[in-house]
């Protein structure tokens, strides 16, 4: 009889991946390179293509997809090898289909069915206004405010004001409008009297968001001390350092003497901050600025007071990196009736993108975490034609293929942080940003504009109580430069 009339035997193979072996993984050559690569992702759950698979006698280099199986000296127990990350087993589609109609308001906002609410300004609250749209768009800080153990009915005010929080995001999954946010700005008011200051006129003044970011983080942290489904601590002490807490390495060395003993330690930051100078373009350059300073202080081997370094380095990634570019500085003004100053504003224009590199910014340690991934990327982006042709030396070559292997065995546990997917490269990607229009920090406008779930090009501005929709290439014109709305706080998230 002819071949194709006769049944094709299957063999059972040895799979390596990274630490893990998979013994006698059924295969059947006659269906082909492309279906192989699905049955590996059924079982690893890295997509075919992140997949570097490679058996030495079978094939040259890495299997390509119009590889043909038959006819090759399979033999059972024979090793194949396969590099790549994870993203996952892949799971059958349990959710039966749910129409709009049957949604209740929250379920419409995150498909966009309804716009989101805005919330009304009660007096110079835009600062607030922008900050809390962004903040309801972290699903674990919101699962964090559900389960903390906080009632607010014993007088106080920080408790109180997290309460107002939770039930403010509360209100606003239930309206297809506006909110007013009353009891949440009382509360907080009482919280921080420096956000209940008026102005010579009586209303309230003008407040920073920065400022405000920080404040509100720092009252969470002592209430928000229970773990969720979606998030764990892993070591942190609450919700607020384990999901936006950086964790950094910092070295102090003298400038002016190298017998100086050089000082490290580490450190938490909430957020990284852009310095702009008049050569900072863009805000990784303005990052870099941050992660660096001199200053001067004693120096015991000199026995005077010298200048000293310190250069910062992140040594742990949250899964929400927040970054504040430093606008507003303090201008001496000593020919003035008063002397005593001008708050002033940085209107230069600094460039930031959707995404956001973190590698360069990262310490040795943490580098060589994201490194792998990031290889494997470049190795993702090369062309058919150069894979083959890296693939065919690599066979030809086995100290190469033998070095490929022991990368795929490299430590698949190491963590680049808390909440961080598998596979990070440190790359991060743009979900909301606070803007401010004006001439300085007490005075001028804040709006918050959030990036829709799900979709990859959709924002909403929320200006106050008005929420419209809008482009990535609107949030991009939001650079600066003159005295329209600029980026002050850039919220990123780790992308997956």
């Amino acid at each position: 009889c002819c071949r194709r009339c006769c049944t094709m035997p299957t063999f059972g193979i040895k799979l390596k991946w990274n630490k893990q072996v998979f013994e006698n993984v059924e295969v059947d050559p006659s269906k082909g390179a492309q279906a192989f690569k699905e049955q590996l992702y059924q079982l690893t759950g890295v997509p075919p293509e992140r997949q570097k698979v490679m058996a030495k006698g079978l094939w040259k280099g890495t299997l390509k997809d119009d590889q043909e199986l038959t006819g090759l000296d399979w033999t059972d127990g024979v090793l194949v090898a396969m590099m790549g990350s994870s993203t996952g087993i892949p799971k059958p589609p349990t959710e039966k289909t749910v129409f709009v109609e049957d949604l209740s308001t929250s379920e419409k906002q995150k498909v966009a069915a309804v716009d989101p609410p805005g919330l009304v300004n009660l007096g110079n609250t835009c600062y607030m206004n922008a900050t809390v749209q962004c903040l309801r768009a972290v699903p674990e800080f919101r699962e964090a405010l559900e389960v903390a153990p906080i009632t607010g009915a014993g007088g106080d005010t920080a408790e109180a004001m997290t309460v107002a929080l939770r039930d403010l995001y509360k209100d606003m999954d239930r309206s297809d409008e506006y909110v007013t946010p009353s009891r949440f700005v009382q509360t907080m008011r009482l919280t921080f009297p420096q956000f209940a200051q008026t102005t010579p006129k009586g209303g309230f003044a003008q407040q920073d968001a920065d400022e405000f970011f920080n404040e509100l983080l720092s009252v969470m942290s002592s209430f928000l001390v229970e773990q969720g489904k979606e998030f764990k601590f892993e070591g942190k002490r609450n919700a607020v350092e384990a999901l936006f807490g950086i964790d950094m390495s910092t070295e102090m060395r003298c400038i002016e003497s190298d017998d100086e003993p050089v000082t490290r330690g580490t450190d938490l930051q909430r957020r990284l901050q852009c310095n702009i100078t008049s050569d900072t373009v863009t805000l990784e350059q303005g990052i870099q600025l941050g992660l660096e300073s001199e200053l001067e202080k004693n120096a015991s081997t000199l026995g005077r007071n010298a200048l000293f370094k310190q250069t910062r380095r992140i040594r742990k990634l949250p899964k929400y990196l927040t970054v504040q570019e430093n606008r507003f500085f303090w201008k001496r003004t000593p020919e003035s009736r008063d002397h005593q100053g001008v708050n002033c504003k940085i209107l230069k224009s600094v460039k930031f993108s959707t995404t956001l590199d973190i590698f360069d910014f990262c310490d040795e340690e943490l580098q060589k975490v994201l490194k792998g991934p990031r290889d494997e990327h470049l190795r993702d982006k090369m062309g058919r034609k150069q894979a083959a042709k890296d693939g065919d030396a690599m066979e030809e070559d086995d100290e190469e293929l033998q070095a490929a292997l022991r990368m795929s065995m490299a430590d698949p546990d190491a963590s680049a942080g808390i909440g961080i997917p598998p596979g990070f490269r440190g790359i991060y990607e743009l979900f909301g940003v606070v803007t401010h229009k004006g001439r300085a920090s007490d005075s001028g406008h804040y709006i918050g504009w959030v990036k829709q779930d799900g979709k990859e090009d959709d924002w909403v501005c929320f200006d106050d109580e008005t929420a419209s929709h809008c482009k990535t290439e609107d949030i991009l014109l939001l650079s600066g430069g003159g005295d329209r709305s600029m980026c002050y706080l850039c919220f990123y998230r780790a992308k997956e």
